[in-house]
């Protein structure tokens, strides 16, 4: 049975490569051609956050510097005057503020994102609001990166996974005083727990859907590939963290108090919760790391005259 069945097997095994190389030749056509068009925002972030009030001028004043100049923002049943917060973002037009009910709604926030917003951006990353995109030269314009990084590898590549640098509590118990991407400054090393995970900046007009925080499912013949172009990725995770172009700085946990705040939020992609256990498990601080120093006058600057 086995035998009459191999030249079955084989034709469409044969007929799904020749497709996917078909539909790769178009994916890298499309993107060469769109290389050359105008969008209204280079890059865009997405992100869901509910009740995260104290971070969200922080982390959007430091993303600006990076060149990003629309966020479209999910507000999950927020409480702490989230959007009094984003009053004067939203004015300027520099957020779109949309809230959304209901446990687990963050895939729900970036289908949306993607579905309403593809033709405005040419970029859209989709991360959280203690993740930080950080480019290894200072004030690198993240498009930049990730038009590199597709262009080196061509074929399907249509967007980025970047992996993080999980920082952990720097030995604070109570939420110390300052900015976050200055008072922790202890990560893990490059092989430490949880930095293989990626998230992923993307063409969106190469999604079909978003199936994982991490990950979305692309069109046929279209891709993720590693931060330096190099290689192509299959999964929510890469396994090459040398952090040569970009990185996540992954703010996990801050302070034990601060963390508790965070397993009182709740996740966001699906029903359930942090443990405490995950505090121990991801509380890298191995590494001093004070890059994020290059961006700590500019963003006071900003912050006190917003």
């Amino acid at each position: 049975m086995l035998l009459l069945s191999l030249p079955y097997i084989l034709i469409r095994y044969l007929l799904g490569v020749l497709i996917e190389k078909l539909r790769t030749s178009y994916i890298r056509k499309t993107n060469v051609k769109e290389s050359k068009e105008n969008f209204e925002h280079e890059i865009a972030i997405v992100a869901i956050a509910k009740n995260e009030g104290p971070y969200i001028r922080e982390w959007i004043e430091y993303h600006r510097l990076l060149g990003v100049t629309k966020f479209y923002f999910y507000d999950n049943e927020s409480e702490d005057q989230t959007k009094e917060i984003l009053k004067s973002y939203i004015q300027s037009n520099l957020v779109s503020y949309f809230f959304i009910r209901g446990k687990a709604r963050q895939l729900d926030a970036y289908n949306d994102a993607i579905k309403r917003f593809k033709y405005v951006c040419r970029y859209m990353a989709f991360i959280d609001l203690d993740e930080y995109l950080m480019p290894t030269i200072p004030y690198q314009p993240i498009e930049r990166i990730v038009d590199e990084a597709i262009t080196k590898y061509g074929k399907g590549a249509s967007g980025i996974g970047v992996n993080w640098a999980i920082y952990g509590s720097s030995g604070y118990d109570k939420a110390p005083k300052g900015l976050i991407t200055q008072v922790f400054n202890h990560r893990g090393n490059n092989r430490a727990v949880g930095n293989a995970h990626i998230k992923t900046i993307c063409n969106p007009r190469r999604v079909k859907d978003y199936i994982s925080p991490h990950y979305p499912l692309y069109q046929l013949g279209a891709y993720s590939v590693n931060e330096t172009g190099d290689e192509r990725l299959y999964v929510w995770f890469c396994l090459d963290r040398k952090y040569k172009n970009i990185r996540i700085n992954h703010y996990y946990t801050k302070s034990k108090e601060q963390y508790l705040g965070k397993i009182a939020r709740g996740l966001g992609d699906r029903v359930g919760e942090y443990k405490m256990e995950q505090f121990a498990k991801y509380d890298h601080n191995e590494i001093e790391d004070n890059s994020m120093n290059a961006y700590a006058a500019k963003l006071n600057e900003n912050l006190k005259s917003e």
